[in-house]
């Protein structure tokens, strides 16, 4: 069954947007209209990768937003600009990842948690469970129940 609300009306953040996989998930959600939020790291690297989504798909609504998914003091201002800027999340893509295999010894983040373990699987759960009061929003949770992608 087809929503009535046009998928130029949804909006997703795709974390580590900026190459292989969650680019092109990037590219392909703003192809389809949708709202893309890239979250990286870096805004002198990933400017242009946005530049770059917003030509092939034609769609200006690509926005980046600078998170490190290692740092929990990051992701939590990350959500915070996030919720002032946008007041609803239909999709959540949580692509970040760290798979460093040159790190000889454990290299611990600033919250004193190894760098691996806090980008890939902590991050991923702080920021799914600060988003999900706008995620699961009464506003359109039906919506998206019955959209199909």
């Amino acid at each position: 069954m087809q929503s009535s609300t046009s998928l130029s009306e949804k909006i997703c953040i795709i974390t580590g947007a900026n190459a292989d996989i969650g680019k092109a998930s990037a590219l392909s959600l703003a192809q389809m209209g949708i709202t893309v939020v890239m979250v990286c790291r870096d805004p002198s690297r990933e400017k242009s990768r946005q530049k770059e989504v917003i030509a092939k798909s034609g769609n200006s609504a690509v926005d980046l937003m600078l998170a490190d998914l290692s740092s929990q003091q990051s992701i939590r201002h990350f959500v915070e600009a996030f919720k002032v800027k946008y007041q609803r999340l239909h999709i959540l893509i949580n692509n970040a990842a760290n798979f460093d295999l040159s790190l000889k010894e454990p290299t611990l983040t600033e919250e004193g948690v190894e760098l691996i373990f806090a980008t890939n699987h902590l991050g991923p759960f702080l920021m799914t469970n600060l988003l999900l009061d706008i995620l699961r929003s009464e506003e359109h949770t039906s919506e998206l129940q019955s959209h199909s992608f």
